[in-house]
């Protein structure tokens, strides 16, 4: 399997992946509507089995995956690193708090010519399967390259493993013989000058309403002014209330308002999102911290001492408002580049 044939192959998963979150999907003259459909249902599905992926959120994944995949994108990200024709063997351990999320990991895998053994998350075990199912359609030679969920993750030259902090603990003594990229817990900031249109504060809630804001690229804390008013944040968030019909969502908002009501903490509240002022990073899911600075390069100061805990920072050039859950295909996490990274890994 030559790069350029692999390329190719993803190119063609991508229009018929962004079919799949359309009102009609047209039927793919490579792929069987057998899997068309399975995708489908699947995709309705699939919150029965994870009540957080709700269609909506899967559709949102499906169409980032298939920005990636067309040929321009795709030879310009893996062209500059090596392709190991002698086909090493990497082992994938994938986060499964939001749909899809390691299939960034499975496609620098292949694209650096990596045999693959994926660990699948138990949050997430029908979507990646049947995508690749679709190289699968196209090739059955993917088939050997690609093994997904194997009994036990063994004899691999190096491994990408995405997990929660104390998890991140356990894979750097299990794995700490061969070569291995870790990842644990990260999320992202959002610094507010004070005077931002009403269109740029709806493209923030963006940013920490998608995907309910459990994804590293959420915005869960905010940088604000000081004397800053919530009023025009909330108001334009407004659109945002259906997430408190989400039962999980919802049962996290009423736990963490008691919780803090009863601990008699100042909080901000407008019924589905809840606002304390606080210098931590990371707050409980429904809420946001904030706090305030005087001179911005307190913000930045605050961000610099907190970099290795924050993955993006949203209302800036580099991420404008609202782009936060779209990132590029060069976007790596925690500032990783991976191809990089497995194109050096067994020197």
């Amino acid at each position: 399997m030559t790069r350029s044939q692999l390329i190719t192959d993803l190119a063609t998963l991508g229009p018929w992946l962004a079919s799949l979150s359309a009102t009609e999907t047209s039927l793919s003259e490579e792929l069987s509507a057998e899997l068309t459909a399975a995708f489908h249902s699947v995709i309705s599905r699939e919150i029965y089995r994870n009540g957080w992926f709700e269609p909506r959120e899967v559709k949102q994944s499906l169409n980032g995956i298939a920005r990636w995949l067309n040929h321009e994108t795709l030879h310009a990200f893996s062209s500059p690193y090596a392709y190991h024709e002698f086909r090493p063997s990497l082992g994938l351990i994938l986060a499964g708090n939001l749909p899809m999320v390691g299939f960034h990991d499975v496609l620098c895998g292949l694209l650096s010519g990596y045999t693959l053994q994926i660990k699948l998350s138990s949050d997430d075990q029908q979507l990646i399967p049947l995508l690749l199912r679709g190289l699968t359609e196209l090739n059955p030679a993917y088939a050997e390259l690609i093994h997904v969920n194997p009994q036990k993750l063994s004899g691999f030259d190096a491994v990408i493993g995405t997990g929660s902090d104390s998890t991140l603990l356990h894979f750097q003594s299990y794995f700490k013989n061969i070569p291995h990229l870790l990842r644990g817990n990260r999320t992202s900031i959002a610094i507010l000058r004070g005077d931002e249109t009403a269109e740029e504060l709806h493209a923030l809630g963006c940013d920490i309403f998608q995907y309910f804001g459990r994804g590293c690229r959420n915005v869960t804390h905010l940088i604000v002014p000081e004397g800053y008013s919530f009023d025009a944040f909330f108001e334009a968030i407004l659109p945002f209330q259906t997430v408190i019909q989400n039962k999980k969502y919802g049962n996290n908002y009423d736990y963490n308002r008691a919780i803090h009501l009863l601990s008699n903490h100042p909080l901000l509240d407008n019924g589905f999102l809840i606002l304390l002022e606080s210098t931590a990073l990371h707050p409980p899911l429904a809420m946001l911290h904030y706090h305030h600075y005087t001179d911005r390069s307190e913000a930045i100061e605050y961000i610099n001492q907190h970099r290795d805990k924050i993955q993006c920072v949203s209302g800036t050039v580099e991420v404008p408002f609202g782009k936060t859950q779209q990132p590029r295909i060069d976007d790596f996490a925690d500032g990783i580049n991976t191809m990089e990274w497995l194109e050096h890994a067994l020197k």
